[in-house]
């Protein structure tokens, strides 16, 4: 079987038709056709049905290309190697974090890290924690540093508690709350809230958080999807709420947020974890980059 027929029948499949497919490929129709037949003959079914909408996958077509995506994952993954010799990057770890994080604490760890070590490049990525996971089972990183989404058991996967955190209010310095003493439900429900992602794990924590103290309803005015900046700067304004984990609002170290002290007994975690592939556990880059981790995380107070 020819891995090429594969990334052709992704191509027609996300496409949607063979012209699509041969535009975007540039290939000739012609030679889409013939490989789509002899991956057909090979398959002993037919991998997709034509009708005027388009090209619908068959379950053999989908289980092929599934391998087809594989096949392209891995050649992505080859020219960005090629690109990392040619840019110099000897020694790369690949590192994923959860938005919040990559704005608050990352750039502490990324600048221990490069000091310390000058032969190890770094290629950062921020990804909501739920796709994170499954982003490095799949090889697209080597090191996550995120909250946990949840708590399957991974095969092959090395997960470590690095900090202990919870979730709080905040807003910034001017918001009129930010110095009232006797916070009550009303307040709260009759403020305007940021939110930081939507139908996740960290929503049903909030939502959690809320209710359990009382606050039945809030007024969301915008939801930042996989961006902390954004939702950091306009929170810094003084005109919105936002719960947020603790341990990134201080790393972040931002003399205009402030946390609302509020009279609740009950703490919701989002503890820190770090997880990587067990492959990597061995490798120097990544014992390095565990250290500066701790070290990093151990002066947070």
């Amino acid at each position: 079987m020819d891995p090429k027929h594969l990334i052709y029948l992704v191509t027609i499949l996300d496409k949607g038709s063979i012209t699509s497919a041969s535009e975007y490929l540039s290939v000739a129709q012609p030679t889409l056709t013939r490989a789509m037949a002899t991956l057909e003959m090979q398959a002993g079914t037919k991998l997709f049905l034509r009708s005027r909408y388009g090209v619908k996958s068959t379950e053999m077509g989908e289980v092929l290309a599934r391998e087809g995506r594989a096949v392209i994952h891995a050649m992505n993954l080859a020219k960005e190697k090629i690109s990392s010799q040619k840019l110099g990057l000897r020694t790369e770890l690949r590192i994923a974090t959860g938005p919040l994080l990559g704005m608050g604490v990352m750039p502490e760890i990324l600048e221990r890290m490069t000091g310390e070590n000058p032969n190890i490049s770094l290629t950062v990525l921020a990804v909501a924690p739920g796709l994170g996971i499954e982003a490095l089972q799949e090889d697209k990183f080597d090191v996550l540093l995120a909250p946990s989404p949840d708590d399957r058991f991974l095969e092959g996967i090395h997960k470590v508690l690095i900090k202990e955190d919870e979730i709080g209010i905040f807003c910034g310095k001017n918001h009129p709350l930010a110095k009232k003493k006797n916070l009550e439900v009303k307040d709260f429900e009759a403020a305007d809230w940021l939110s930081l992602g939507i139908a996740s794990r960290f929503e049903e924590q909030v939502l959690e958080f809320l209710v359990t103290y009382g606050i039945e309803k809030i007024r969301t005015k915008v939801v930042f999807r996989n961006d902390a900046a954004m939702l950091i700067k306009l929170l810094s304004r003084g005109r919105h709420l936002a719960v947020l984990p603790k341990i990134s609002v201080l790393a972040a170290d931002d003399a205009s947020l402030v946390e609302l002290n509020i009279r609740f007994d009950l703490k919701i975690s989002r503890d820190v974890y770090m997880w990587t592939r067990a492959s990597v556990l061995r490798q120097p880059a990544f014992l390095a980059f565990e250290k500066v981790i701790k070290d990093v995380f151990e002066s947070l107070k």
